[in-house]
Order: structure tokens, then C-alpha cells, then sequence
């Protein structure tokens, strides 16, 4: 029992330490993941810890899941082992109820068995007594004979009988003699007979007690096997507990793995998402006064009134246009209403939109850089309206564009 409990104990610590362990990893995870930060400068780097933050947590969502899974099969394997146990004890338990019910048969024929015994005992002690009187009385009569044999003549001369009579008398007295001897041969055959079926009998009694010494014996190492059994099973039973605590445990982990993964992924997206990360501090296109904000009704120079969905940027000659953030451009041409137009896109459905450009400076599929110049101002590009004319769009949704830009670089009205 102490080895069993022992080796439970055993078993109990090894399990826990590798739940300890497997906290441990989430904790220095947890510690290694870098918060967020809004600097542009150090977005490169963050987003390389974020990735390296995934990896890890990876890795350990994937140990995690194969000390579950070895957790699991430990589980199934004891469950296995307790119903081959169950099936043991249960022929066990026949077994020794086979051996209660022998053992009890041989206990009452050795109980029949001593009363038969004693019963013979009664009925020798019964013919020896018996025996004993008759060979009394024997002896008497054989004193008896032996005497008048002696005095036989002086018996003759002074008897009152006849001589045949007294010859009669001789012969009656002799069979008397002779009846007693048969009859205590007859005795001594019966307590023969008797003793030798007492002695049979006890020979099988102690046949019998054999039998129940050799039964107690066999009841006892089965009782053995079953208390080893029975310990062995709340054993098992106790080891397939820690498994499921265990696996309640890692599973538990593992949940807040996957949560802190889904997070850095979250985060590592986000973080591609600059452009929106950055709202509020991207570069006007030029700077200058904004003369038509988002919203505003407006008239250009044709007399074409309408809301506007962008803003405009006064401009005087010729200046450099400059992108607001890094992207691919997407369009590059004359568009009707618009003058010649720049669209780039900046990933996750942002486009930014700059019209009313004397010279473009990009083509359809350059990737550029914030701050990169794409195009040029001029008196041409502005017959229409006036200024530099900017877009922000979400899909198909625009938005304010001075929400998205540094104010810094612009006069506002």
C-alpha cells in the first residue's frame, strides 16, 4: 500500500510540474509581448516582436495540445484498465464466494462427521461394558467349574442327586460356559468391527480438516490478490483524476493561449494598418490654407454647386505634391471632374485621393513612400476651381480628411 501511494504521490507531482511549466511559458510570453505603441519609427520592430510573440505562442499552443492529447489517451488507458480491474474483482468475488460455500460444506461434514464419531463412541463404550459383564460372569462360572471339578468325588458320595443328574447338571453348567465364551467373541467381533469404523472415520475427519485448512489457505492468498487488486484500482482510479484535472488544467492554458494569440494577431494587423494607426498625424499633401472644408457646400469657377467630399488646399504656382502615406498607386490619369488625379492605396480598403495636379510624377502600380513627391501644381490644373483638392476614402466611404491629417501643416479657416 505504501508503494501504491508513493508512486501516486510520484505521479500527482510529475503532472503538476508540467502544468507549472506550461503557466510558466504563458507568464514569459505574456512579459515578452510588447504593448502597443504609436510611434511609427518603432512599428517595424514591434511588429517583428508581435511575430516573433505568435511563434512562440504557437509552439506552445502545440506542445499544449499534444500533452492534452497524451493526457486524454492516459485517461482512456486508465478507464481501460479500471474495467478489466472490475471484471477481476467480480470473478475474484465469485471465486471467494465458491470457496466460502466449499469451506462451509466441508466444515459441516466434518461436524457430521464427529457426531457420527461420537455416536460410535457411544454405542463401543456401550459393547465393551457389555463385553466386560459377560466376561465377568465367564470367569465366575469358570472358577465355578474349576472348583466342582476339584471336589467332584466328594460331590458324588454326599449328593443327594442321582448320578445322572449330577452328570447333567455337569454338562448344563458347561454350556453355560461355552455360551458365554461364544457370546464374548461375539462381543469382542462387534468392538472390533466398531473400532475399526471409528478409526475410518476419524481418518476422514482429518481428511476433511485437511480439506479445510488447504480451502482457508486458498481463501486467504484470494483475499490477498483482491485487496491488490482493490488497491491497484484506486490507484489507477486516483491517476486517471490527475489526468483529468490536468487536462482541465492545460485545456484551461491553452484557452488563454488562444486568447493571447487571437490578441497578437489582432495586434499584428493592426499594425499593418498604419495608415489608420496613424490618424491624425499624416503630412498634408502641401501645405497651405484649407479653403473648402469636408462637408462645405461649394461652387467652382463653372458655377457647379454641390457638397463637398473632400477638402481643398489653396496653392500659388508651382509646388511638389507630396503622398500622405505609404501605398501602391492605383490610378494615375485624367478623370472627369477631377482634373488629373492620383488615387494610392494604403491597405485595408484607405484610399487617398489628390486632384486638380498640373504634372503627375507616378504611374499606375508604383509603390511609393510617405513624403514621396507624385505630382506638381500649376495655374492649369486650377481653371476649374482652385487649389490642391483632397480625398479620403474607406471603401466607398469618404471621410474628413482633417481628421486624418497634421493639422501643423495647415492654416484652417
Amino acid at each position: 500500500m505504501f508503494f501504491l501511494s508513493a508512486n501516486t504521490q510520484h505521479y500527482r507531482n510529475s503532472i503538476y510540474k508540467q502544468v507549472l511549466v506550461l503557466f510558466h511559458c504563458l507568464f514569459f510570453i505574456i512579459l515578452l509581448t510588447p504593448s502597443m505603441s504609436p510611434a511609427k519609427t518603432d512599428r517595424k520592430a514591434e511588429k517583428q516582436q508581435v511575430e516573433k510573440g505568435i511563434k512562440k505562442y504557437r509552439i506552445n499552443i502545440n506542445t499544449l495540445q499534444e500533452a492534452i492529447t497524451w493526457q486524454k489517451d492516459r485517461i482512456e488507458s486508465s478507464e481501460l484498465q479500471q474495467r478489466n480491474l472490475l471484471d477481476e474483482l467480480a470473478s475474484i468475488d465469485a471465486r471467494l464466494l465458491a470457496q466460502m460455500k466449499k469451506l462451509l460444506r466441508f466444515e459441516a461434514q466434518v461436524t457430521r462427521q464427529e457426531e457420527l464419531i461420537s455416536k460410535k463412541e457411544i454405542e463401543l463404550q456401550g459393547f465393551i461394558a457389555s463385553k466386560q459383564n459377560v466376561q465377568n460372569h465367564l470367569q465366575k462360572r469358570i472358577k465355578a467349574y474349576y472348583k466342582m471339578g476339584k471336589i467332584g468325588i466328594a460331590n458324588v458320595v454326599f449328593s443327594t442327586n442321582s448320578m445322572p443328574q449330577m452328570l447333567q447338571f455337569r454338562d448344563s453348567f458347561a454350556s453355560l460356559i461355552d455360551y458365554d465364551k461364544s457370546l464374548l467373541d461375539e462381543y469382542r467381533k462387534s468392538i472390533d468391527t466398531l473400532q475399526r469404523a471409528q478409526t475410518a472415520l476419524n481418518l476422514e475427519k482429518v481428511v476433511l480438516e485437511d480439506f479445510i485448512t488447504i480451502a482457508k489457505e486458498e481463501q486467504a492468498a484470494t483475499n490477498t490478490i483482491r485487496l491488490e487488486k482493490k488497491a491497484l484500482f484506486n490507484q489507477i482510479k486516483t491517476q486517471k483524476e490527475l489526468h483529468e484535472q490536468a487536462v482541465k488544467e492545460m485545456e484551461k492554458v491553452a484557452d488563454n493561449l488562444v486568447t493571447s494569440l487571437q490578441a497578437l494577431k489582432t495586434k499584428s494587423k493592426l499594425l499593418d494598418q498604419g495608415f489608420l494607426l496613424d490618424k491624425g498625424t499624416h503630412p498634408a499633401p502641401i501645405k497651405g490654407e484649407v479653403i473648402t472644408r469636408f462637408g462645405e457646400e461649394h461652387k467652382n469657377r463653372l458655377g457647379i454647386s454641390g457638397k463637398t467630399t473632400g477638402i481643398t488646399i489653396a496653392t500659388q504656382g508651382i509646388n511638389k505634391v507630396h503622398t500622405i502615406f505609404d501605398g501602391e498607386v492605383s490610378y494615375a490619369e485624367y478623370l472627369y471632374g477631377y482634373g488629373n488625379t492620383i488615387i494610392i492605396d494604403h491597405g485595408f480598403q484607405y484610399f487617398s485621393i489628390t486632384s486638380r495636379l498640373d504634372k503627375l510624377l507616378v504611374q499606375k502600380g508604383d509603390t511609393i513612400l510617405q513624403g514621396d513627391t507624385i505630382g506638381l501644381t500649376g495655374d492649369t490644373a486650377t481653371l476649374m476651381d482652385e487649389g490642391i483638392y483632397l480625398e479620403i476614402r474607406q471603401g466607398s466611404r469618404p471621410l474628413d480628411p482633417l481628421q486624418w491629417l497634421d493639422k501643423n501643416d495647415l492654416i484652417l479657416p
